[in-house]
């Protein structure tokens, strides 16, 4: 429920804005926003899936560091979950006070890794939450 309000927050209306909120977020990050942008959130997890179109340059640079052994691919997931962690901690602790990340794991798919998913593991369950009408909507 939304607090102070009557109304229940259904679990696909907090995906929704939640993908809003992570649409904008995405843009202001890479200046242009992502194809689509979809939320799921299941138990202790949110889980963040963004479809994006890179340029030619974006997906052989992305490949390029994929595929050499070196940490480079690692460390710039390493600092899009830092980032993500940054942007993303106070929407959750408005969602619920004391809600936060405990975790973050980004995975990039496709050929041109046009399919990034971010997993973050919340402290609490965010299901249960709404469950007991215990969320305000961002």
């Amino acid at each position: 429920m939304i607090v102070g309000k009557d109304v229940n927050i259904e679990i696909k209306d907090l995906e929704r804005e939640l993908a809003k909120m992570a649409s904008r977020i995405r843009k202001d990050f890479t200046e242009r926003g992502p194809v689509d942008t979809r939320v799921v959130i299941m138990n202790h997890f949110i889980i963040l899936k963004f479809t994006a179109k890179f340029t030619k340059p974006e997906a052989f640079m992305l490949e390029h560091m994929q595929s050499h052994s070196s940490q480079i691919f690692a460390e710039y997931k390493l600092k899009l979950a830092q980032m993500m962690r940054k942007d993303f901690s106070p929407v959750f602790s408005y969602i619920h006070l004391g809600l936060k990340i405990e975790d973050i794991e980004t995975m990039f798919f496709g050929t041109d890794f046009a399919e990034q998913v971010t997993v973050f593991k919340m402290n609490k369950d965010v299901e249960g939450l709404l469950k007991n009408d215990a969320i305000n909507m961002p």
